[in-house]
């Protein structure tokens, strides 16, 4: 009895161990051809499509696609996200007009994670005029979100992380790798 109580314990220190040290998340080109966009990010991704009211001040869906670790694992990011929502034809033709949502849609995204007033940067990313936020958040969480507008689509991106792990060359690879098919 002691011998498989002994075998047990030990296995399972070693499925704790490995799953603890997973460091080696895969990453891929992900492409959606109906977000009409490419992005290196981890794998495998996960889609899910969401019902809301969004800035234009109508219902709308918005197309998520995004990456969490697997439940039993310990892992330096929380996730790796993507969000698309189709938006009116007029807000790239108008600069003022785009401005206005691209604060508008950055500032929604901020209250997702905290009521906090923190700075919202202008962007440039990879070509196109955005917003970004970063919120050092309670406990062990960083936040990194960027939004812009591109071809009539409103694009969030999200990145959550912990504390006090090297997630500058992931966080990066996968912000500056977005890439519009049209």
């Amino acid at each position: 009895m002691r011998t498989i109580v002994k075998l047990t314990v030990i296995c399972l220190g070693i499925f704790i161990l490995s799953s603890c040290h997973r460091n080696n998340i895969p990453w891929e080109k992900y492409t959606s051809n109906e977000g009409a966009y490419s992005i290196f990010m981890p794998s495998p991704v996960k889609k899910k499509d969401q019902k809301g009211f969004s800035i234009f001040g109508r219902q709308t869906i918005s197309h998520l696609v995004f990456w969490d670790p697997p439940t039993f694992t310990i892992d330096k990011f929380k996730l790796f996200e993507v969000a698309y929502t189709d938006c009116p034809a007029n807000i790239c033709r108008d600069t003022a007009l785009l401005n206005v949502m691209l604060d508008s849609a950055i500032i929604t995204r901020r209250r997702d994670y905290t009521d906090t007033e923190i700075p919202i940067q202008n962007i440039e990313l990879n070509g196109y005029a955005g917003r970004a936020f970063f919120y050092d958040g309670e406990g062990n969480m960083l936040v990194s979100v960027k939004t812009c507008i591109v071809n009539d689509r409103i694009y969030d991106f999200i990145v959550v992380s912990k504390k006090n792990y090297a997630t500058n060359n992931e966080v990066s690879a996968f912000f500056d790798s977005f890439l519009s098919l049209k």
